[in-house]
């Protein structure tokens, strides 16, 4: 029903208003409208900008209807936390903005951008506090670097100068690459790294090494065209002798030589001895079948082992060198 008005009249008195029975009419009309509706049912004490609620220790509940939503565009409680568009802030000067959870209960968000302040005493991924250590990281779109190691495609390096790339295991643990385990102690004095067969390296003392001396092996092919051609070389200034087991192999004639040759110098002059050769000569070893003429000399800080062929076929050398040094 529409809120019915009561007709005054123009002036005081002049007889055209309602009579005082049909003014009472119109204000119990429009008071039982008033009271039939359940916010009128309410106990609530409205005083100046304040809503106060008049049943002792009860609650004020604001309630949007359906899908509704109660809407408050700036929201402050008990004068300290103030609510705004997106903003929850404390206005007390320099208090704290304290988020509590219920019993066992936790605060739980999506998504945490913390731009500043600290996080003390707080167990995080862990199960006891202990102080966070951070390493400086940076990413442009082709490598990671990560305070003193650059990740780049399938390489790690240093990328401080001159600086070592270290990788350390945890206690006895190893370094493992490709299924092969690194020693976690080091070695001693010239020992070399052999391997147990199922990927564990070890220190190991080799009888085959030696201080003063070097044995390695090597091989030269030489053409037939008489030109006096290298076999090997070694450093004048660290090696001062070597001795040799030749091997000569002429596959086109069929023949083959095993010779020794020793060898020394002077700094400026190499000389040279080559003894007990062994041949199949003509087919049964009654002829010494010489294919090629040992030579050495002293070229660019090196002693050169040469080689003259003595026909048009091509001679592999196969030798065992034994240095032993200045």
């Amino acid at each position: 029903m529409a809120q019915q008005l009561i007709n005054i009249g123009v002036t005081a008195d002049d007889g055209t208003g309602d009579t005082i029975r049909g003014a009472g009419i119109k204000i119990n009309s429009n008071f039982t409208e008033l009271f039939a509706r359940p916010s009128v049912e309410s106990q609530f004490n409205f005083i100046g900008n304040e809503i106060i609620a008049t049943d002792s220790n009860s609650d004020i509940v604001l309630s949007g209807s359906g899908t509704g939503s109660v809407m408050i565009t700036d929201l402050t409680v008990d004068g300290t936390i103030r609510m705004s568009d997106n903003e929850i802030r404390v206005n007390t000067s320099n208090a704290d903005l304290v988020l509590t959870a219920n019993g066992t209960g936790t605060i739980q968000t999506s998504v945490v951008d913390v731009n500043g302040g600290t996080i003390d005493g707080t167990v995080i991924g862990a199960t006891t506090p202990a102080a966070a250590t951070f390493s400086t990281l940076s990413y442009d779109n082709s490598a990671l670097v990560i305070d003193g190691v650059t990740v780049n495609d399938n390489t790690i390096s240093a990328n401080a100068s001159n600086s070592d790339l270290e990788l350390n295991a945890s206690g006895t643990g190893y370094v493992n690459i490709n299924s092969i385990s690194f020693p976690n102690t080091g070695g001693l004095l010239n020992q070399v790294l052999q391997t147990d067969g199922n990927g564990q390296l070890a220190w190991f003392t080799s009888p085959v090494l030696f201080d003063s001396t070097l044995i390695d092996d090597g091989t030269a092919t030489l053409t037939g065209d008489s030109s006096t051609q290298d076999i090997d070389s070694f450093s004048a200034s660290t090696y001062r002798s070597a001795k040799y087991h030749i091997q000569i192999s002429d596959a086109t004639a069929d023949r083959y030589k095993l010779v020794e040759a020793n060898v020394t110098h002077d700094g400026s002059t190499a000389y040279i001895s080559v003894t007990g050769g062994a041949s199949n000569g003509a087919g049964d070893g009654s002829t010494i079948y010489d294919s090629v003429d040992i030579s050495v000399d002293v070229s660019g800080g090196d002693v050169r082992l040469r080689g003259t062929v003595n026909n048009t076929n091509t001679q592999v050398i196969k030798f065992v060198r034994r240095l032993i040094k200045v």
